[in-house]
């Protein structure tokens, strides 16, 4: 597989394309308002602690406080010492608790503490984030104040994961727990142990700037998007970073033959005369990802459709599904190539919490444990953490999946002004029913009114249709003149009624 990663740096936006045979499956953008927070480290002041959830909230400086939960409170547990999978971010380890402890015997109103944040804020809520601190490094991630240790499971060989562990007993400081990251895999003592130093060196200046510095503050930013790419994703298995940026270019090269010198030479300044994602045919992609239906081959499609509680994806057939034997046959290639381009549009998506994917039912078990395990294969890259259910009696597979941050579209975009995001407005002949119960209210007197009625020009067609039928019949019902006023500023489900003569606005001392 040809994998490339693609960066696109403009005045106002960065933007990073990972592309699979040329196919867009992941893409991130940085702009100077939405700067990645997750990886933050900082020295927060407790502002409220509520042991009802267990839970606290933290002034960090923001908008928002963040919000820490009991589940997210660093404690030496004694059992935590095991073989442990980390989070290719540098993210916090779950451990497994005995008990749930109150949280009021770690946290106390108005006391400075130092967090770190594990998801951006979505919509209303703050950030999350946790007092179990980590450093992710090329090779490692420290966590000061930790004890255990662990080697990532992404590590296939037990004797490698063996002979990583050995060093990093060998090397790891008091004080601090270490994770070995899959990278480490077939690396030395000498360059984990530089690795180790330079976290260390580090987590030294994070606590002499937090022994100093009032709270709230930001004590660290982790790096730039851009970098953390070559941190966490560049690996020998990448074939090419490409970016369009001289002053990156520089940066990045000048990292990499520190982090990695044997692949720097895979780093490339782009020259070409067109914008780089038209080269490499990523703004096509990207325009195509905020549609709503996907089309697979032979007519089938997928329908991806938001919702606050959960995602529903439903996958369609199309026509042409064949008879008899050959119509289970057809449905199982539908569902295998669905569950292939699911699996791209979540990890392209960013899309995240509970996921309910609608395959065509299919009458052999066989069929669908092959879809069962076609899924779970094709999920294997998506970086994020997920659980996958078992293909329930209806042909429904439903999962969870890391939400750190939010979806693609919902960065990019903004919900539709007119219908709110729902994607439905009224149509015209709606519209004209309620001028019509407007209408009802206006002529409960006995005094007749000349109105004019100012609508978008599909709801002015359709009352001027037929020769103004349907104008003559409100004004012969309700006993009112009507004239009217096409305007395309106005919303297509919307309409303002003004007193022909005065021109006074009426619309509202109608409304029901």
């Amino acid at each position: 597989m040809n994998i490339q990663i693609v960066v696109n740096v403009q005045v106002h936006e960065s933007r990073i394309a990972i592309l699979e045979n040329g196919k867009l499956v992941e893409l991130l953008i940085e702009r100077p308002d939405q700067r990645r927070m997750v990886g933050n480290i900082y020295k927060g002041k407790i502002e409220r602690v509520l042991p009802g959830i267990q839970a606290a909230f933290i002034s960090i400086g923001l908008e928002k406080h963040a919000f820490l939960h009991i589940s997210d409170v660093a404690r030496f547990d004694p059992y935590a010492d095991i073989e442990t999978e980390d989070e290719e971010s540098g993210g916090r380890i779950k451990r497994r608790r005995r008990t749930a402890p109150d949280i009021r015997n770690f946290l106390r109103t108005n006391d400075d503490v130092l967090v770190q944040i594990t998801k951006e804020p979505i919509g209303t809520k703050g950030p999350r984030c946790t007092t179990e601190i980590s450093l992710p490094g090329r090779y490692l991630v420290l966590m000061p104040g930790q004890r255990h240790h662990g080697v990532s499971r992404k590590i296939k060989s037990r004797k490698e994961r063996m002979r990583v562990r050995d060093i990093i007993r060998k090397i790891k400081p008091g004080g601090a727990g270490l994770i070995g990251r899959s990278a480490s895999e077939g690396k030395s003592h000498d360059v984990l142990k530089k690795d180790l130093d330079y976290l260390v060196k580090e987590s030294d200046e994070i606590r002499k700037k937090a022994e100093v510095l009032d709270a709230p503050t930001l004590l660290y930013r982790d790096m730039g998007m851009i970098a953390s790419m070559v941190r966490d994703l560049f690996t020998s298995d990448m074939d090419e970073f490409i970016l369009d940026s001289k002053s990156e270019f520089d940066k990045i090269r000048k990292y990499a033959k520190q982090a990695v010198p044997k692949l720097a030479d895979r780093i490339v300044l782009y020259k070409g005369k067109s914008p780089i994602f038209d080269a490499y045919d990523v703004e096509n992609q990207i325009e195509n990802m905020l549609k709503r239906k996907i089309w697979l081959k032979k007519g089938a499609s997928i329908v991806i459709d938001n919702t606050e509680a959960m995602i529903a994806i439903d996958v369609n057939s199309g026509r042409n599904v064949g008879k008899g034997k050959s119509y289970e046959a057809t449905l199982l290639q539908v569902n295998l190539a669905a569950a292939d381009e699911i699996a791209r549009q979540l990890r392209l998506r960013d899309l995240g919490g509970i996921i309910a994917l609608d395959f065509i039912d299919m009458e052999v078990e066989e069929n669908r444990k092959k879809l069962q395990d076609t899924f779970a294969t094709a999920m294997e890259d998506d970086r994020a953490r997920y659980n996958i259910l078992p293909i329930n009696e209806f042909g429904m597979i439903v999962l969870t999946r890391q939400r750190v941050r939010q979806s693609i579209i919902e960065r990019i975009s903004d919900p539709c002004p007119t219908c709110g995001g729902v994607g439905m407005v009224f149509s015209p002949v709606t519209v004209i029913a309620r001028l019509e119960r407007w209408l009802m209210r206006a002529s409960a007197g006995s005094e007749k009114r000349d109105f004019l009625v100012i609508a978008h020009p599909l709801v002015a067609g359709e009352l001027a249709a037929n020769g103004g039928e349907r104008i003559d019949e409100l004004e012969n019902h309700y006993r009112v003149r009507i004239e009217y006023f096409p305007d395309p500023t106005i919303d297509p489900d919307e309409f303002s009624v003004l007193d022909a003569d005065t021109g006074e606005e009426l619309t509202n001392e109608f409304l029901s």
